[in-house]
């Protein structure tokens, strides 16, 4: 038998202890992941369909007015002389309109008028006959108007489109008034504003709805208002007096749904206007009922501006939630002395 020396005995012993150290430490693993991706939404509003009153038979039936200026007998222009076709969503008016009306008024007066979406671009979502190849929207439109008179009046008309990912509510809708106010310009000048719900296909949601009546809404004085027409329209001067939560109050049904489960959108009119003021009150009057007061010159060659602002909110907005559900074992609980946040 072979002798075995000392050192191989230590050698034997150190290999084996480095076997054991391995297999002493090693052990199972799983793991399990949970991936949670989430992406945002988006709230948009937008002004489309813009043009002089009344693109549609429905808005502008027999009877009633686009323009009043005086002229002939009846003294206003047809509600359907702009009209132009259903799918001509990015024209204000029929083409060749425009110049006919500035032909046919051009010995009575100067006025002039344009009606613009600013910055227009195509919507990124389609509301019901309006879609991304056929309709442009803007979040401003721009409404001119030169050398309006006393008793002209006009109309214009605009969709509002939801192109959002979730439902909204007008809260609230702001007016801001730049006019001279030594003048007469923003007692003399008006407007009228109405909204409505519509619905391309009303058995999806509600149709015909009103949302907001600018004149109505108001409580006004009889000296806060003036009437072309058949409308009441606000005088500007009025309007700088106007409360927001008067505003707030008045409005009513006023959720806009999203496409693509509706194609639930507002019907906005707008109308712009001047005293006919043949009393005198602002005016010299007309010649049977002289002011010698009043100076005609404190309301001519003047300017005002309105700029109105609606104001959405996500249509959730304000709403309290009082169900729970089992994640509220998770909940912090508030230390002594310190509150639960």
């Amino acid at each position: 038998m072979r002798k075995i020396g000392k050192k191989s005995i230590i050698s034997g012993v150190l290999a084996l202890s480095l076997i054991l150290a391995g297999t002493g430490y090693a052990y199972w693993t799983d793991t399990l992941s949970l991936r949670a991706k989430a992406t945002t939404g988006e709230l948009d509003m937008t002004f489309a369909d813009l043009g002089l009153y009344a693109q549609y038979g429905d808005e502008g039936p027999a009877g009633t007015w686009s323009i009043v200026d005086g002229i002939g007998d009846s003294g206003y222009l047809p509600s359907d002389f702009f009209r132009r076709g259903s799918s001509d969503y990015n024209k204000i008016a029929k083409d060749g309109s425009v110049d006919a009306y500035y032909e046919r008024a051009k010995k009575y007066n100067n006025v002039e008028f344009n009606a613009e979406l600013e910055n227009a671009a195509p919507i990124t979502r389609t509301v019901g006959p309006y879609t991304s190849a056929n309709t442009n929207g803007s979040d401003q439109i721009k409404l001119d108007i030169k050398n309006m008179y006393p008793g002209y009046a006009q109309a214009f008309r605009t969709d509002v489109l939801n192109v959002g990912t979730l439902a909204t509510k007008l809260s609230n809708i702001k007016f801001d008034i730049y006019a001279e106010s030594a003048m007469k310009a923003d007692d003399m000048l008006g407007i009228a504003l109405y909204t409505h719900q519509e619905q391309y296909s009303p058995d999806k949601s509600k149709d015909g709805q009103n949302v907001f009546k600018l004149a109505k809404s108001l409580g006004l004085n009889k000296d806060q208002y003036f009437t072309v027409g058949g409308v009441d329209f606000v005088r500007l001067s009025a309007l700088k007096e106007v409360k927001q939560e008067v505003i707030k109050k008045a409005i009513e049904n006023a959720e806009v749904l999203t496409s693509p489960s509706t194609d639930n959108r507002l019907d906005l009119f707008i109308g712009v206007a001047m005293d006919p003021d043949a009393e005198g009150v602002y005016t010299t009057g007309s010649t049977d009922k002289l002011n010698t007061n009043n100076d005609d010159r404190d309301s001519e060659n003047e300017e005002a501006v309105v700029v109105i602002n609606f104001l959405w909110d996500q249509f959730n907005a304000g709403k309290k939630i009082e169900g729970t559900n089992i994640l509220k074992e998770q909940n912090v609980n508030a230390l002594p002395g310190k509150s639960k946040k």
